[in-house]
């Protein structure tokens, strides 16, 4: 998926023959200036369905899947999620533990997070949980206390931290777990960059991504974190190799070079894509136990795909 901020549509491609990415349809209307998306099955009917962050607003569009990848907003979206002033970018997964997915997004006015639990009937009233500090500008989402729940991870702009959201015993509540930082955090992602079977923090700074590794007592930092890259914007993972441990992307804002950072040894490298690569995905397209390197170019208006050893 791709969001086009200019019309407020999303743009679905779908894998064909090759590994090649093909459109599929007409871009489909997904509210006012799409800035994140995720593809999750809301409604437990087997099929993904998409979950938009309408920028400029504090809404989220859902838009449910026919089966046949046909999409139609559902009932009542898009939904409010109280965010103030408004939401850039989200987190889904089933933060709560009851089996349905949920969707947070960060409230940067009111130094909390605000939830939209899923259920059976949909999203019921959106919940807030205080985080002690400005979040912004994109959570993320993995499982980084070990209780097997997703939890939230959220960028602590207002005190360089990042602060944890989990499960506790009477409901989502900040953990006492923190990470302080150096600098301020943009974005969060959580995977495991070791291969010791525990989710590591990946942090995009102005620039610069930290990797603090898991460790039975928390975080720590990896050898050679803070990695130096300018105008750090946008990071994924996956496994781009087919060793079976997360590899980092990290995209800038300014440049046409998307850096890669090799899970296990934490090699750093360069691979040249296109103008202000700051879209980034990493699926395997081809099913070959790789994945392929997903790059959306702002300035180019386009998307590039590359496969390992192309980013080596």
């Amino acid at each position: 998926m791709v969001t086009n901020a200019g019309d407020n549509t999303v743009t679905l491609l779908v894998g064909v023959a090759g590994g090649r990415l093909e459109p599929l349809g007409s871009a489909i209307p997904s509210g006012n200036e799409p800035s994140d998306v995720d593809a999750i099955d809301l409604d437990h009917d087997g099929d993904v369905d998409l979950v938009v962050a309408n920028h400029e607003t504090s809404k989220i569009s859902v838009l449910l899947n026919d089966g046949n990848a046909r999409f139609r907003p559902a009932p009542g979206s898009p939904f409010e999620s109280g965010a103030r002033p408004h939401v850039h970018g989200l987190a889904t997964g089933d933060f709560n533990g009851d089996g349905w997915s949920d969707v947070a997004v960060e409230s940067a006015d009111t130094s909390e997070i605000r939830l939209l639990p899923g259920g059976p009937r949909g999203f019921t009233e959106p919940i807030s949980v205080a985080v002690g500090t400005m979040p912004y500008f994109r959570l993320g989402a993995a499982d980084v206390t070990g209780d097997g729940i997703p939890d939230v991870l959220v960028p602590g702009h207002g005190d360089n931290t990042v602060r944890i959201v989990h499960r506790g015993k009477s409901g989502l509540a900040m953990s006492s777990r923190k990470v302080r930082l150096s600098d301020k955090p943009w974005m969060v992602v959580g995977d495991d960059v070791s291969a010791d079977r525990r989710n590591d923090l990946i942090v995009v700074h102005s620039d610069a991504v930290s990797v603090w590794l898991a460790t039975s007592r928390g975080f720590s930092p990896s050898p050679g974190s803070p990695f130096r890259i300018a105008t750090a914007t946008e990071a994924a993972t996956g496994d781009l190799n087919g060793d079976g441990i997360a590899d980092v992307a990290i995209g800038p804002w300014d440049g046409n070079e998307v850096t890669i950072i090799e899970g296990g040894t934490l090699t750093v490298r360069k691979i040249r894509a296109c103008g202000r690569p700051i879209g980034l995905a990493i699926a395997d397209l081809d099913g070959d136990q790789r994945g392929e390197l997903l790059v959306a170019c702002a300035t180019e208006n386009k998307l590039v795909v590359l496969k390992w050893p192309e980013t080596k």
